[in-house]
């Protein structure tokens, strides 16, 4: 998730929490980027899919400054478990009857998200208008602490990746 808008800018479903489906949906917003010389900070849990070589090697491959939480509050990723209980309503269902189902149903959940579903934390755009936005966007949410990585501070300070 791009944290100036909440786009969803990569995601990918698999059946393991192997690292391979986490450097799938990595690649996917790496691409969705493009190329750019804006720094670009990464902030994650400690789920062993992120702690891998593997994925971490591509953050450093790209440039990418790595940001993890430090006790595991799930406060210090707000933003992420946010996002995964808004899908997790979206989808409305509590099992699936095949992992293609499954997939389409995510998909199409995202595509909800990112274009049809405003945000009163982004002035009621959706993340897809935010994201094309330039300049400050009228962030009203409130972290349970003030979190600093290097010079960011507060979201506002976050550097749009699109």
């Amino acid at each position: 998730m791009d944290a100036y808008s909440r786009k969803i800018v990569g995601w990918h479903l698999h059946k393991t929490m192997e690292a391979k489906g986490s450097v799938q949906a990595l690649d996917m917003a790496l691409l969705a980027r493009g190329k750019s010389d804006k720094p670009l900070i990464h902030h994650s849990d400690r789920g062993v899919q992120y702690c891998s070589w593997k994925y971490v090697d591509r953050l450093r491959n790209n440039g990418v400054t790595i940001s993890m939480t430090q006790s595991g509050d799930p406060n210090e990723n707000a933003m992420a478990e946010r996002v995964f209980r808004t899908l997790k309503e979206d989808l409305g269902v509590r099992g699936f009857v095949s992992f293609s189902a499954a997939q389409s149903a995510i998909e199409k959940a995202i595509n909800t998200y990112n274009t049809m579903r405003p945000h009163a934390s982004l002035g009621y755009l959706t993340p897809q208008q935010a994201h094309y936005k330039n300049g400050p966007l009228p962030l009203k949410w409130y972290p349970y602490k003030k979190i600093r990585f290097g010079n960011v501070q507060s979201p506002a300070d976050y550097v749009k990746t699109g």
